[in-house]
This record gives structure tokens, C-alpha cells and sequence, in this order.
């Protein structure tokens, strides 16, 4: 559940391998290439899309695989991670930090176990590290606290938070020692699902280093709360079991306001001494407001292989077009190559860079306001959903702007590129909805709208009668609407700019296009719009891509798409969605739990939550022929530097 630029806009990373297989020359057999020690490795960020949030609890208006897959994963590692160096979208006990977890007591309990890591300072990662991000999150969370995005926001909030969902359907946690932790929790649940889902969004901090109020004071139990200092038996008196996370700023809540306050001062992300405290293969060593990022070993690194290279340099761009300009250049170890520019690949690699398109587990869309006063209610509009939905020629835009690389997206499971059991019958086959002009014209006109083919459409027949315009659209209204979308890629503007002439040249739908950097077109998406306290400057916005699962890796759609879910741009509702939401949730065997994902995912393939764009790679990588451990990227778009090699 990550937001993704696209394509070669896509904000997405993961890259893997641990070497290349090589076929000698003789005899046919495969030897492994020697590598050396050292090197730089620089690697391209999306256009416009550098990172800009370094603490691991983002809300949604930082929730991107920019900020966290590609930047504070390298630095601070969950407690379990998914995903390897293929394309298996699974748990991998390899590279967490915790052991698998044990259910018990009908899957009503959880018993979490530590590995012997440590930080970079010397200091082991304990279950108090873990208490720490779950006081954090608990305070970040509360949902008696103003709604996240508000000027009065407590804190950093979490990109991933759904209401009622992790941490609230956590009735108890407590360290039972020194790497061990207990959970309750409030009903029986999947464990895949909870697994996948709940506890895969836990990343321990460091309590030692970063419990404080400000930079200036002291290191304390503040996240515990003053009136829940009280310990375990055969527990240390740090280890204190936090009964209410602390609902001050003297409590969780204030140490999350610091710690928010210290990631949102980015030209202070080198020096500062929070963040040179890191469980990652990598810590930071100098930063640029503009993006640039230099990250160099973190010594101390517990996890396995070890870094190898001297640094990773993530180097910012304006545009695509500056980006292939840097490519051709070839001063780019690791870049993409642009779909208008395919036609140069086979230059490139004859240059020296080796092709190697890089998906990722996850599907492309952009919202619809559903809060905003004037359009909203024409969009909450089945009927209206549909025929602009038949406007989006998705085989035109992958002929056409995409190079062919991509699949027309039928709904919210991941067809693409993999076979993916999860998938449906339903959003597995044809489109639901293909490109049909005559559709749509005939949708609108049954519903009591002149259709004015070439200007703007306007309702001629209020009402909510099944031949009416519906509730809360009064006479007159038109079909009128302000595009926001993300700048720097060429093939998101060829889709944007296709999609605005086709909508009002067949149907009268006017669309007006604006553009703006990527992050702060999440920003304006992803800023806590309800229908309490609307957003009224967009009707729809496309950052460039649209999801990944992650860290939400079972793909279900809480995160963004259940009600008032903190990634839920536009604040799509619909209780039979809720309902079917949460039968993934407690699905009591393997056969209901698929049973239970095809009823939530055919529900949404018909009823059309967000406006479904063709699912591409997440880049057409391009990358130096003699760099190894990047034959195969992550699936959830996760880099893995420390596998990186020279040969």
C-alpha cells in the first residue's frame, strides 16, 4: 500500500540477486564471475519524485515507495520483511529481524521472538525497540486525536491506518523480556492476513536514542506515558508495559510530534544524530533538499550479505528527459529508460547497460474525489462511474504511450506480471469495462444528462429516479472537472492529455488539467479528505501509478479503500465493500480466505472505487552490464543495495 509513480515515472525500488550465472565458454558449465570490493553504485529517482520523509511512520501524505521502500527501508529494517531477490511476494524469515510469529488460543494471541541484532551503535534491538514503534503508533493512531492532514494534526500519523484495524484490534502488548514481546488481541484473525498485513507494519526504533521531547533534552521512558511506568516481573525497568500510550505531549504523542517535526527539516537529514542511530544495511552520509542522497555501509549491520559496495548514491531528476539525457551519458549505474525512448534500448546496450523491466506486486489507478461539494456527488454516481470508466482506453494507452509493456487493469488484485492465484475468474478474464464510447454517451443519456459531445454535458433531469441524474445533483449541473496529475513523465501526460480530449470530444466530460511535483500531488490526494471536512481544490488526481501492497502485502484493500482508511484518497465508502473487507480479515481456512478475496475483489471490479489505468513495470530499468545482484528486483518495489556487486 504504497503510492507509485509509473512506469518511468513510477516512484517504486527493488532491485535483487545475489550474483549472475555466467555459461563458460567451455565445456558449458556455470561459474559464478568474480566480483570486487568498493564502488559506487547511482541509481535514478523517479522525476520529480525525490525522497522527502525519513522516519519510518509516514502518513499518507509521505506514504510512498519513494520515502520508504527506496530511502528509510535501506536505513531502518521491519521486524519482518516480504519479499527476496525473485519475484516471490512472501514472508522472508532470511532478512527479518523477527522470527516467525506464533498464533495461539484461536489465533487470538501472538507470541514475537527477536533475532540478536543490533544498531550501529553498538546497542542490541530489543523487544523495547518494538514497544517503542507500537507506543508511537498507538498515540499516531488514536482516533480521539484530529483527523491527520488537519492543521491540528498530533503528529506524523500512518499511511496504513484503517479504523478499528492495527494497533486498536490489539487489546494488550507487553515485553516478556529482553527479545520476546506478547500480543492479545481483540478477536480471532487470519494469521496470513494479520501476518501480511498487521504486524508486517511494525519497524523497531531506537528507544535509547530517540525517546525524547526535543533535541536539546534528555533520553527517557517518555512513549510509556507517566502513568503507565510499571513493569513486568523479571523484566528491566525500561521494559515498562505502556496501559495507555500516552495521550499528552509529555507521552507517545509528544515524542512522535519531535521525531515528525526532525524528518519534515530535510537539510538537517546528514548531521542530524537521530538518524545516524540505524538497523539497515546503510546509513545516511549526505542529503540535498533537491533529493540527492549518499548512503554508505552501516557497519554494524547484523543482517545477511553485508554491503560490499563503498556507496549508494540516489541522484534526483526533473524529468524523464533529464534522466535518459544522464542514461545515454552514462553516468547512471542504475536508471530507466523512458517508453518514448524504447526504440533506443539496443544502443544503450551496446553502450554497456543491460535491460531488465522491473514489476512489481501491485496495480495502477487514481482516485475520485467523493468529498468535494460540487462534483462529489455526480461521482458517487454508479452509472457515471462507469461511463467515464468506458472512456479510459487502456489497450490504446499501452500501444501507444506505454511500448506494450503493461496489462489493462480490471480491478484492485495484482494480474500482473505474475499468476496470481488471488486473482479472480472475474478481474483475471476480459475487461469489465472496455473503451466503449457509445456506452458511455448511452449511460449518461439514460440518466437525465444532455449529452453535448465536443463542450460540456449538463443534467436536464434532476432526481433520484433510476432515469435521473441522482441525489444531490441539482439542474443544470455539469460534467465539469479539475485533473490534477503528476509532471516530469511524457507517458503520463500522452495518458492524461488522450484521456481529457476522448472525454469531452465523445461525451461532453470536460476535464482540466493541472500538473505538479509528485509528492505534492500525494500530498493534496492523501490529506485526510472526509465528507465532515471535504477537500474542495481537486476532483480526481493521478501521482503516476497507483499501489503497491506494501506494507499491506496480503492484497486486500483496508488501506485504501476501506472508509476512512488513511490512504482512502477521496474517501471512497460502501459498507458492503467494509463488510467484505473484513471477511479477508478473519477468513477461518485457506479455502474461505480465497473465497472471501474473490467476493471483495469482483465487488470492486464492478463497482469501480477508483478510475483503473493500464498496470505497467514500475520501470524499464536500465543498468551497468557489469553490476551484479540486480538480475531480478523487487516485487514490492524494495532495493537491495547491500547484494550489489561489480564484476
Amino acid at each position: 500500500m504504497r503510492h507509485i509513480p509509473k512506469l518511468s515515472f513510477w516512484r517504486l525500488a527493488g532491485v535483487a540477486a545475489v550474483t549472475a550465472l555466467f555459461v563458460a565458454a567451455c565445456g558449458g558449465t556455470t561459474t559464478t564471475p568474480k566480483t570486487t570490493t568498493g564502488g559506487t553504485v547511482t541509481f535514478a529517482e523517479g522525476p520529480s519524485a525525490p525522497p522527502s520523509y525519513i522516519f519510518p511512520m509516514a502518513s499518507g501524505t509521505y506514504f510512498s515507495v519513494t520515502n520508504l521502500s527506496d530511502f528509510s527501508q535501506l536505513m531502518y529494517v521491519p521486524l519482518f520483511w516480504f519479499g527476496n531477490n525473485t519475484s516471490d511476494p512472501v514472508f522472508n524469515a532470511q532478512l527479518s529481524i523477527g522470527n516467525q510469529p506464533v498464533f495461539s488460543n484461536n489465533n487470538t494471541e501472538v507470541s514475537i521472538t527477536l533475532k540478536h541484532w543490533v544498531w550501529s551503535n553498538g546497542k542490541p534491538i530489543t523487544a523495547r525497540d518494538v514497544v517503542f514503534w507500537l507506543n508511537l503508533l498507538s498515540a499516531a493512531t488514536d482516533p480521539n486525536a484530529p483527523a491527520v492532514g488537519s492543521s491540528s494534526a498530533p503528529g506524523p500519523g500512518w499511511g496504513a491506518a484503517v479504523p478499528g484495524a492495527f494497533p486498536q484490534n490489539v487489546v494488550s502488548y507487553q515485553a516478556t523480556g529482553t527479545y520476546s514481546l506478547h500480543m492479545t488481541l481483540n478477536s480471532s484473525y487470519n494469521p496470513r492476513w494479520f501476518l501480511y498485513n498487521e504486524l508486517s507494519q511494525i519497524t523497531p526504533l531506537p528507544q535509547q536514542a530517540w525517546d525524547e521531547l526535543s533535541a536539546s533534552g534528555p533520553i527517557g521512558n517518555y512513549d510509556a506515558g507517566a502513568e503507565a511506568r510499571t513493569t513486568l516481573p523479571n523484566t528491566s525497568p525500561a521494559e515498562y508495559v505502556p496501559t495507555n500510550p500516552g495521550n499528552g505531549t509529555s507521552g507517545a504523542l509528544g515524542v512522535a510530534q519531535f521525531i515528525n517535526s526532525q524528518s519534515q527539516t530535510l537539510g538537517t537529514y546528514a548531521t542530524n544524530p537521530l538518524w545516524q542511530v540505524v538497523s539497515g544495511p546503510f546509513v545516511l552520509n549526505a542529503y540535498t533538499t533537491a533529493g540527492y542522497a549518499k548512503m554508505v555501509p552501516n557497519k554494524s549491520y547484523s543482517g545477511s550479505p553485508k554491503p560490499t559496495i563503498s556507496a549508494f548514491i540516489e541522484e534526483p531528476f526533473t524529468s524523464d528527459t533529464a534522466e535518459f539525457n544522464a542514461l545515454k551519458a552514462g553516468s547512471l549505474t542504475i536508471g530507466y529508460i523512458p517508453t518514448q525512448d524504447i526504440s533506443q534500448k539496443a544502443l544503450l546496450e551496446k553502450s554497456g547497460y543491460t535491460f531488465n523491466p522491473w514489476y512489481s506486486f501491485g496495480f495502477t489507478y487514481f482516485p475520485y474525489n467523493f468529498t468535494e461539494p460540487t462534483t462529489g456527488p455526480i461521482m458517487k454516481q454508479l452509472y457515471f462511474r462507469q461511463a467515464f470508466q468506458s472512456l479510459v482506453n487502456q489497450p490504446q494507452y499501452i500501444s501507444d504511450f506505454l511500448a506494450g509493456y503493461g496489462v489493462a487493469t480490471n480491478g484492485p488484485v495484482p494480474t500482473y506480471p505474475l499468476h496470481n492465484p488471488d486473482v479472480s475468474p472475474l478481474e483475471g478474464g476480459g475487461q469489465v469495462y472496455p473503451y466503449s464510447a457509445s456506452k458511455a454517451v448511452g449511460l449518461l443519456k439514460a440518466h437525465g444528462w444532455t449529452v453535448n459531445a465536443g463542450g460540456v454535458s449538463t443534467c436536464t433531469k434532476p432526481g433520484t429516479a433510476s432515469d435521473e441524474c441522482g441525489q444531490g445533483i441539482a439542474n443544470g449541473a455539469q460534467l465539469n472537472f479539475r485533473l490534477l496529475y503528476a509532471q516530469g513523465s511524457v507517458a503520463l501526460t500522452n495518458e492524461m492529455t488522450a484521456l481529457q480530449s476522448t472525454a469531452q470530444q465523445v461525451a461532453g466530460i470536460k476535464i482540466t488539467l493541472s500538473t505538479a511535483p509528485f509528492q505534492q500531488v500525494i500530498g493534496t490526494a492523501f490529506n485526510g479528505c472526509t465528507f465532515s471536512s471535504p477537500c474542495n481544490g481537486w476532483d480526481m488526481a493521478n501521482w503516476g501509478g497507483g499501489w503497491v501492497y506494501s506494507p499491506d502485502y496480503f492484497p486486500t484493500g483496508g488501506e485504501i479503500l476501506g472508509t476512512g482508511a488513511s490512504s482512502n484518497a477521496g474517501d471512497y465508502s460502501d459498507t458492503t465493500n467494509d463488510a467484505n473487507i473484513k471477511a479477508t480479515h478473519t477468513a477461518a481456512n485457506d479455502t474461505a480466505e480465497l473465497k472471501a478475496l474473490f467476493t471483495y475483489e469482483d465487488y470492486l471490479a464492478k463497482q469501480l472505487p477508483v478510475v483503473y489505468m493500464p498496470t505497467t513495470p514500475y520501470q524499464l530499468t536500465m543498468y551497468k552490464s557489469n553490476l551484479t545482484g540486480l538480475e531480478h528486483q523487487g516485487i514490492f518495489d524494495e532495493l537491495y543495495p547491500q547484494y550489489y556487486a561489480f564484476s
